[in-house]
């Protein structure tokens, strides 16, 4: 199970760096997906079922920045205004 989480955090790690010119929502959703996976990582190997519900929040957290994400493209193809997103992180 470690490795599969170490697999996944080095992935996404590289996403997140990827997303530092685009709004700041995506830099934060990829972020906290970071997060809720070191945490869900270091509850494995340390047996901590703190760290385990951790991850889990971050979890929640993550997917209503994807939400909030989805909401803003569903109203910009549908002819609505878009949502804020925030400034690039890097130009």
């Amino acid at each position: 199970m470690e490795l599969f989480l170490i697999a996944w955090l080095v992935v996404i790690v590289l996403l997140t760096l990827g997303t530092l010119r685009l709004p700041l929502a995506f830099t934060l959703l990829f972020v906290l997906i970071d997060l809720s996976l070191l945490a869900k990582l270091l509850g494995t190997v340390n047996t901590s079922v703190t760290l385990d519900h951790v991850g889990g929040y971050l979890a929640f957290a993550f997917a209503a920045v994807g939400a909030y994400l989805f909401l803003d493209a569903c109203s910009q193809e549908t002819g609505g205004t878009a949502l804020p997103l925030g400034p690039a992180m890097r130009h």
